[in-house]
């Protein structure tokens, strides 16, 4: 019976834990919001305060009344550095216990560098940051191409990243910082990105979509990651689709190293990376618009599945691919209006994040997952 109390209670502190991450709240709201007595979020709140992660503040009325007292996490608890395994580089960020970001830096990978090395040199320079402005960073988290041990912190084979393959990330991290650390799926952590950075803040299920030289989905529903059983949900760039006759992945034909390799065999000059799609000139930009409709109709079938399988209606894309344009976007659009089943608002955007909505995401997951480590150890 006691163990089974002690479960309880942390299973109820884990309940306040999340709605204090993501706002300040007062105790009687915090009562409401989780069906808890007064008396046990008394004594969850006097828990956190000991632990340190929680403080009081007074704040004052908007018209008149009394200054009321709201909980809130304590800024400096616990910085945390999120890191994003792309593809090409490596990309990270800092944030604090409120989540607000502190600093960047991001890293190609050299031809004759081992690509750890630049995940420590985007590490070194995040750790080094925070030592200069007196912050200690606690957690380091990572976003990282599936598939992933989570479990054991572990790399498996994520296609077109093979320097990586089978690498106790995890182990060599808490080796080399001393520091908690963890790991997750690029595009789910892309997803935290929005959902706490992004235009995902105000929606409880949404689908952010990650469009690299691999891609993936990263599902909230309910304001929950959504894994499936074997942890990889999500998937969408190992969606099946003929190409002269042969079954090939989505992402071997379209990934974003693929998009640029086909917009190069029809402009004048070579672009380096999708960015430079917006200095094209007019003449270069009609030449690619029948490609442009290809894709679109393409990547329309797996938004269209993804909506149909999962009943979410707020879909948004990686920021990164905004520069194919409006006209791009208007066709997935039009496309997804014309065969969708149910005839619904389906609302397709870019997300106003750039490539470290991954690094972000991961970030506030660690935070997230340190905090409950805190909790789970009182």
């Amino acid at each position: 019976m006691k163990k089974e109390h002690g479960s309880t209670r942390v299973s109820n502190s884990l309940k306040v834990l999340d709605l204090l991450i993501d706002k300040p709240m007062s105790r009687i709201d915090l009562a409401y919001e989780t069906g808890l007595t007064k008396t046990t979020i008394g004594e969850i709140v006097r828990d956190f305060i000991g632990i340190g992660f929680l403080e009081e503040v007074k704040t004052s009325p908007n018209r008149v009344g009394r200054p009321s007292m709201d909980l809130k996490l304590v800024k400096d608890f616990a910085h945390v550095l999120g890191i994003g395994i792309m593809r090409d580089g490596v990309n990270g960020c800092l944030i604090d216990s409120e989540g607000e970001e502190l600093y960047r830096a991001s890293y190609s990978y050299e031809k004759n560098t081992p690509a750890i090395e630049t995940v420590y040199m985007t590490c070194d320079n995040l750790m080094r940051k925070a030592e200069l402005t007196g912050r200690e960073v606690k957690a380091i988290s990572f976003g990282v191409p599936g598939p992933l041990d989570t479990e054991r912190g572990v790399i498996k084979e994520p296609p077109k990243l093979s320097e990586f393959a089978n690498f106790p990330l995890i182990k060599e991290i808490k080796e080399r910082y001393k520091v908690f650390a963890c790991i997750e799926n690029d595009a789910d952590m892309g997803a935290m990105g929005e959902k706490y950075y992004g235009k995902g803040k105000d929606l409880d299920s949404f689908i952010y979509i990650l469009y690299d030289k691999g891609i993936g989905a990263g599902i909230i529903i309910n304001n929950q990651l959504y894994h499936g059983l074997n942890g990889y949900a999500g998937e969408i760039g190992h969606t099946l689709i003929i190409d002269n006759g042969k079954f090939t992945y989505f992402e071997d034909e379209y990934g974003i190293d693929k998009v640029i390799e086909q917009i190069n065999k029809k402009i004048s000059i070579p672009i380096k990376n999708i960015r430079e799609l917006e200095n094209l000139s007019q003449e270069d930009k009609i030449k690619i618009l029948d490609f442009q409709e290809e894709l679109a109709k393409n990547f329309s079938q797996i938004i269209l599945s993804l909506i149909h399988y999962f009943g979410i209606s707020n879909i948004f894309l990686d920021g990164r691919i905004k520069y194919l344009g409006n006209n791009f976007i208007n066709q997935l659009r039009k496309i997804v209006r014309k065969y969708l089943f149910h005839k619904h608002e389906v609302k397709i955007s870019f997300s106003n994040l750039d490539e470290y909505a991954v690094s972000l995401g991961a970030a506030k997951f660690g935070l997230i997952r340190y905090l409950y480590k805190q909790v789970k150890s009182k």
